[in-house]
């Protein structure tokens, strides 16, 4: 990938420079850290009035050190602008009231230029909503970009986010990006966005499952291999099966079509039809849990919960942990009520599905070309040889994980890694 660094950080070097350390609010990341060594100490919550030697700027008496304190010392120190933001009490202000700061907005899908230094502002619904700053942006194989982003106020400090077609794309779940804003004296060399604004449609089949010591493996039709019982593809099934998800005992399973039928094998339980698109399926002790391609996530006897805010692409994968569930977008987003570990923004075609390990404090993203991405205790193991088939769906299995293509050949990577089909004569895809 190549780096887009702004000559406009060779300016303003007189404005802030390092300061020596002195008590005050506990360091995250040092200003010479970032922003090609000119950047400003990001701190944690804290009354202190001070971090690693500057005054904060701005702020509320309860915690000195918010996300728009950043930004307001930040272009303080680069000469960008003084003081703090005038009618500015929480992020989601700064994209409305840039004209009147002298600022220049540009809303997301329209965006079409970014500069190191510039602000993306984040909404949220019912929130204050959040804002970063622009560190560096750098060009992904597909033509889109990642760009870099350094914020105060969060567990982590640097977030990447995906841009292409003019939209960027939110790190956080249910937050949605409502642009960025640029001061007129940030001369920086722009990027611009490259790539298509919508993502590629993702159709799955039934993909490749544990299931007691073995793997299932479904095809869109309904047809199952690796299953411990007897198996015969549902008669009356509309649409094609876009996911399965095996009981705790491993004596049975579900199979869900994209139409929202739940067809039950073995010892899983019968449960009516969901009237909404489905794509995916996730096993909860003795019940289920689906979503839909709009993130809406189905209980047995609960009401359907709200599609989450700020998400790309279309939601195609749930996996349940003992803290809640994870949702998976196409544009690699993680929703949800488990603990996130990040999101996927340097992948070349879509992102197809996702496995939690086995500790359930990290997961595995795959896309369509066969791509590895590990966030949390998840280890890369290596990916799909260039040249094959698009990928379907990935589980952990034994010392590693197991990818399936949609032809159905399985490649297993751990200490021995193999390669098998996993039948002939099947109809329709994994």
């Amino acid at each position: 990938m190549r780096k887009i660094i702004t000559a406009g950080m060779v300016m303003g070097m007189m404005l802030g420079g390092p300061a020596e350390a002195s008590a005050g609010a506990p360091l995250q990341l040092s200003g010479t850290a970032w922003f090609a060594g000119y950047g400003v100490p990001i701190c944690s919550n804290s009354t202190a009035r001070t971090c690693d030697g500057q005054p904060h700027v701005g702020g509320v008496s309860s915690n000195w050190w918010q996300c728009v304190e950043l930004a307001q010392r930040f272009y303080q120190r680069r000469g960008w602008h003084k003081g703090i933001f005038g009618g500015v009490g929480i992020a989601s202000h700064i994209f409305a009231k840039a004209p009147a700061l002298g600022m220049a907005p540009q809303p997301n899908g329209k965006i079409a230029d970014i500069v190191p230094g510039d602000m993306i502002v984040m909404n949220r619904t019912g929130a204050a909503g959040h804002v970063v700053i622009v560190e560096s942006i750098t060009v992904n194989r597909d033509g889109t970009r990642s760009v870099m982003t350094v914020g105060q106020n969060s567990k982590v400090v640097r977030n990447p986010m995906r841009w292409h077609g003019g939209v960027l794309d939110s790190f956080w779940a249910s937050y949605s990006v409502a642009g960025v804003v640029r001061s007129p004296a940030n001369i920086g060399i722009l990027a611009y966005g490259g790539g298509a604004p919508a993502y590629e449609q993702v159709v799955n089949g039934g993909g490749i499952h544990p299931i007691g010591p073995t793997l299932l493996s479904v095809t869109s039709t309904g047809q199952a291999f690796g299953t411990p019982i007897p198996h015969h593809p549902p008669t009356t099934l509309t649409g094609g099966i876009v996911d399965a998800a095996a009981t705790r005992t491993g004596n049975g399973y579900w199979l869900a079509s994209s139409t929202g039928q739940i067809f039950p094998y073995g010892d899983a339980k019968p449960y009516p039809t969901i009237k909404a698109e489905v794509t995916a399926i996730t096993a909860t002790g003795d019940a289920y849990l689906l979503t839909d391609a709009t993130g809406r996530v189905y209980a047995p006897g609960k009401k359907p919960t709200k599609s989450p805010e700020g998400y790309s692409g279309r939601f195609i994968d749930i996996e349940a942990t003992k803290d809640g569930y994870w949702l998976l977008t196409s544009a690699g987003q993680i929703h949800g009520t488990a603990p996130w570990h990040g999101n996927a923004t340097t992948f070349d075609r879509a992102i197809v599905a996702m496995s939690a390990t086995p500790t359930g404090k990290g997961y595995l993203l795959l896309d369509k070309t066969g791509h590895i991405y590990a966030f949390g205790d998840a280890k890369h193991l290596g990916d799909l040889p260039p040249g094959s088939p698009e990928a379907a769906d990935i589980t952990y299995a034994g010392d590693g994980y197991t990818i399936i293509t949609k032809p159905g050949t399985r490649h297993h990577f751990g200490e021995t890694p193999t390669t098998a089909a996993v039948t002939s004569g099947f109809t329709g895809f994994f």
